[in-house]
This record gives structure tokens, sequence and C-alpha cells, in this order.
């Protein structure tokens, strides 16, 4: 009996996972009830992960998506397939960056940014900012990075910067995927989890080197 190790959590079950979010073992059951919920897991946990891979998203009816009249095609994603890896990538750095940052903060984040360019094509500008602060700092630090990504693409090819049109287009399919992919959990991180596994970083600095920030 000296070698038990009691649950970090319950203090009643024996110990049998390593959990990253209390820096101490516990039982699995714990893991299951409290992951998301009362625990900030980070993304690097396996047993966060492998959750992941088996949990089903909240169901969003398609009445229920945000900004229908914007029509996302697979000619325009493929047409900017570098500019949609590194949103998804700044997007994922930008959670990551700001501690706290779950599913809701960065579904939060791309809805200002949408709404802010919808003001453009009206050739106005008026920033829309997410009402929470981690949402906010989201927000700003991806929208530096897509400011960045403009100058730079017409800095290093003499190319003209994707139009604001295209730019809403694919923050609107971010936006979309990010609707659909979340778990329902205070504390869920679904949906960057997945952002994470669509452009790691090897693959995206092999596509373009010169325009991550």
């Amino acid at each position: 009996m000296s070698d038990l190790v009691l649950c970090k959590i319950c203090g009643k079950r024996r110990a049998k996972r390593l959990c990253p979010a209390v820096h101490g073992d516990i039982c699995a059951i714990c893991c299951g009830t409290e992951r998301e919920v009362s625990l900030s897991c980070p993304l690097e946990c396996n047993y966060l992960r492998e959750a992941h891979k088996h949990e089903k998203p909240v169901p969003v009816v398609e009445t229920q998506l945000n900004n229908s009249d914007i029509v996302v095609t697979e000619e325009l994603l493929s047409k900017h397939e570098e500019f949609l890896l590194f949103c998804i990538y700044t997007l994922v750095q930008a959670a990551v960056r700001n501690s706290g940052a779950v599913d809701a903060d960065v579904v939060a984040a791309l809805e200002a940014l949408i709404q802010t360019h919808r003001t453009l094509s009206s050739g106005l500008f008026y920033e829309t900012k997410a009402e929470n602060m981690v949402a906010l700092a989201v927000q700003r630090s991806f929208a530096a990075s897509l400011a960045d990504y403009q100058k730079l693409r017409s800095e290093r090819d003499a190319l003209s910067p994707i139009r604001d049109s295209e730019v809403l287009t694919v923050l609107v399919f971010l936006y979309r995927i990010g609707q659909q992919n979340q778990n329902g959990r205070p504390r869920g991180r679904m949906f960057i989890d997945l952002l994470s596994h669509m452009t790691p970083q090897e693959s995206v600095e092999e596509r373009a080197p010169s325009i991550i920030i």
C-alpha cells in the first residue's frame, strides 16, 4: 500500500496518469470529467488530443451558421492556399501566446475581424472589437500578422495585396470551422487543436518561410 498514489484531484482513487494541468498524477475518471471543464489542459497533453479525436462536436445546424451571404469556394481557397495556411498558423500562435485562450475566444476574435473587414467593402474602416480581453488580445495579434503578411507579400514578390473581399472569405471559412468544431466544454480547445494539426509548423515553414512572423 505504500506505493499507492492517490489522484491529486479527488484524493480517493488510484492515480493512473500524469496530468500537466495539475502537475501531478490523477485518476482516469477525474481526467475525463474535469478535462477542459475545471482544468486548462495544454494542447501537448496526449490524453487531451486523444479525447479530441473521439469527441463529437456540439451540433450546429446550417441555419445557425453566421455570414451565410459569404460564399466560400474551393477555387478561392486553392488560389490562396499559402494565405490560408498562414492564417491558420498565426491564429494558433495568437491563441497559444495568450494564456487561457479557448475556442470561444478564437471564434469571437474571428467574428470581430469579419465585422471589421465587412466595413472595408463600403470604403469605410471601423474596428469591431471582441468583447472580452482574451479574445481581443487574440484578435489584435492575429490582425497584426495579417497586416504584416500583406506588406511582406508586396515586398517579397511585387504582388498586390490580397483583396479585402478575399481576406473576408478566408476569415469566414475559418469562422465556420470554429463554429462546427467545439466540444461545448467551458475551457474547450478542440478547434485550436484541429487548427494546429492542419498546419504543422514544419510544413508551413517549408511552404513559405519568408512570411512567418
